[in-house]
């Protein structure tokens, strides 16, 4: 051995992003990878699976050696149950090498930890294993990232467009013919959308206006007025590759109001600066400075509205922005206490400004950091009207 620390990965590679990213396969029953120094410096890569998918592993899965459970009985024999056979063998192969010692992630499940430390094997969480690595994007995924956002911006366009073109009845409730727009219908209608994008909604699309936006969180319901902002955030993953999209703007249908109106400007201004501030070798920490200074400069405040505060307690309530990639929400953060940032990461940068009278204004860009400086992927505006 070369005193390098073997170390495993397990999981499930359809939902275990580690997993996935590193094996660059994915299928819905769970795998064991197990990755051994070598005597001259390099590694190798033992992946199991189970039996059936062996044959699409040897093809796909990035890997020294494809095996099963069957290849790693131990000697009481391999149990019925198809996870605990997989822990088995998994334990049963790193003892066969004499290992007794392993790293993984925050994401191998307990019945493989449990069977490792049954034989006498050494369990130790390395909270930077896998994440270095998919924190630094190949030409490949900034590629597949790219196309995920050229189809988040479509669904954007249609979405704000509707919001826009609709027309508002006697009480100003939007209304596309006889059909009243509501929050949940405009999240069906992206839904909708992307599915023939060949495109998955997993979390579910944001549509939301007074009084829900002040929680930054809330997805929306009820019916869409004219007049008042509607911030529209859809983060889709493209089943073809199983990378993100994000993208947020905000759509008024009508005339902004003048707080509207300056709410926009201050957070506009702040995207531009928090994405200037991207830099390779500053942090995270640096970026959201960035934005808090210029949300800051325009006169507004951070943080949740204390207790006392009216409804026209305007304020900008969460981070800039965070990693995206086989996750939509990825290591690291543009947040307080955010870490270095390295050449080829990707962001969302998302400043907002919210508040429970005027309504509140979100807008997002996807901006990939290279040593010559950030490039926004999107290209769709950023104004209130889509008309």
């Amino acid at each position: 051995m070369n005193g390098q620390c073997p170390f495993v990965l397990g999981g499930v590679p359809a939902t275990n992003m580690n997993v996935r990213h590193r094996i660059q396969f994915s299928v819905g029953d769970a795998v064991f990878y197990i990755c051994l120094p070598r005597s001259d410096g390099g590694f190798h890569s033992i992946l199991l699976v189970r039996d059936i998918e062996m044959g699409l592993a040897r093809k796909h899965a990035r890997a020294d050696e494809i095996g099963c459970a069957a290849d790693y009985e131990p000697e009481c024999g391999l149990s019925g149950d198809r996870d605990t056979a997989l822990a088995q063998a998994g334990a049963e192969c790193l003892r066969r090498n004499g290992i007794e010692r392993v790293r993984t992630d925050g994401s191998l499940p307990m019945i493989f930890t449990a069977h490792l430390r049954d034989v006498g094997i050494d369990v130790q969480y390395d909270p930077q294993l896998a994440v270095l690595d998919r924190r630094t994007k190949s030409d490949k995924e900034l590629a597949h990232l790219r196309e995920a956002q050229a189809v988040t911006e479509e669904a954007m366009e249609f979405a704000c467009h509707s919001i826009c073109a609709a027309t508002p009845d006697e009480e100003g409730i939007l209304r596309d013919g006889d059909t009243e727009l509501t929050s949940e219908l405009m999240r069906q209608r992206i839904t909708s959308f992307l599915i023939g994008k060949n495109c998955s909604n997993h979390h579910d699309s944001i549509v939301v206006t007074v009084p829900h936006v002040a929680d930054c969180h809330h997805h929306g319901s009820g019916p869409l007025l004219t007049g008042l902002p509607v911030i529209v955030d859809i983060f889709p993953r493209v089943n073809a590759t199983g990378y993100w999209g994000d993208c947020t703007r905000t759509a008024v249908n009508g005339e902004p109001s003048s707080e509207i109106v300056q709410m926009h400007a201050a957070v506009v201004k702040a995207k531009a600066d928090a994405i200037d501030a991207l830099r390779v070798g500053t942090t995270g920490d640096a970026v959201h400075q960035a934005t808090v200074k210029s949300i800051t400069g325009s006169g507004y405040v951070m943080g949740l509205p204390p207790e006392e505060a009216g409804e026209d307690f305007t304020s900008m309530r969460h981070g800039t922005g965070h990693g995206i990639g086989l996750d939509v929400h990825e290591s690291i953060l543009l947040s307080n206490g955010g870490g270095e940032i390295l050449v080829n990461e990707v962001f969302t940068v998302e400043p907002g400004l919210y508040s429970a009278k005027f309504g509140g204004v979100r807008v997002e860009d996807m901006v990939v950091v290279t040593e010559a400086g950030p490039i926004n992927f999107n290209r769709i505006p950023d104004h209130l009207d889509w008309r």
